[in-house]
């Protein structure tokens, strides 16, 4: 079964004009001693995923650089920091410089939504994520584009990640955290003060710390009170929006 695969993929390849994979996975165990152990499948695997993602980064990111991205996009991308990574001959992009996000979850609970630098929360494993912004009159408050963001661990009651972002004008605080009920739900609760008038924004973004990650469908919820995002998961307001 295996020499079959193997032959379709030769095939597949060649008739692309790529290198013939298996002559590439040879030539890597040359590079060392003999070993029992091949490359592990599960590292191909994880590889194949991010390589996959990386490519779709590639064709949605570089020509949108004047939309909302994640605060890794923000900075490496960005000629004049200290994170850009040039990327004119790269295939796929992916994140390499701002991978400390943190996790948040219960015992026993399988899903653990992760919280990036700048608040931005990705409630599921690989999915979107739910940002927030402060909009004045004039000007948009965007955490992922600040210089400077603070964030500490809660660990007084339960796991909980407060993440701060200030200017001259008006602060942003967000805390996340995974709360027992009738099931495990990921809780963002988010306070602001501000000088002028001013709207918090909460919003359903297609993208999470390693790039983008589609929303194939968003629709309100029955009183408007949030979403349902994809028809699987719902986003619930403690007030209704106006």
């Amino acid at each position: 079964m295996w020499s079959l695969w193997k032959f379709i993929l030769r095939r597949l390849a060649k008739a692309q004009g790529f290198l013939d994979p298996m002559v590439v996975f040879s030539n890597l165990q040359h590079f060392s001693k003999p070993s029992e152990v091949w490359v592990p499948l599960e590292l191909l695997r994880s590889g194949a995923v991010l390589q996959a993602r990386g490519l779709i980064n590639s064709q949605a990111i570089q020509n949108n650089l004047d939309w909302v991205w994640p605060f890794w996009v923000e900075r490496q991308f960005n000629p004049n920091d200290k994170a850009f990574i040039p990327r004119a001959f790269s295939l796929t992009h992916i994140n390499l410089t701002h991978r400390n996000w943190t996790a948040v979850g219960l015992p026993d609970c399988s899903d653990f939504p992760i919280v990036d630098s700048c608040g931005l929360v990705t409630p599921f494993f690989d999915g979107w994520s739910v940002d927030a912004w402060i909009i004045d009159e004039k000007n948009i408050f965007i955490p992922s584009r600040l210089n400077q963001v603070d964030q500490i661990l809660d660990l007084e009651d339960t796991v909980a990640v407060i993440t701060t972002s200030k200017s001259e004008k008006l602060i942003l605080e967000s805390r996340v955290e995974v709360k027992a009920g009738e099931g495990p739900a990921c809780v963002i609760t988010f306070n602001v003060q501000a000088i002028q008038r001013s709207w918090l924004m909460i919003c359903i973004r297609p993208y999470n710390p390693e790039g983008v990650s589609f929303i194939k469908d968003i629709e309100h919820l029955g009183h408007g009170e949030g979403w349902t995002v994809d028809k699987k998961h719902d986003v619930q307001l403690d007030k209704k929006p106006f």
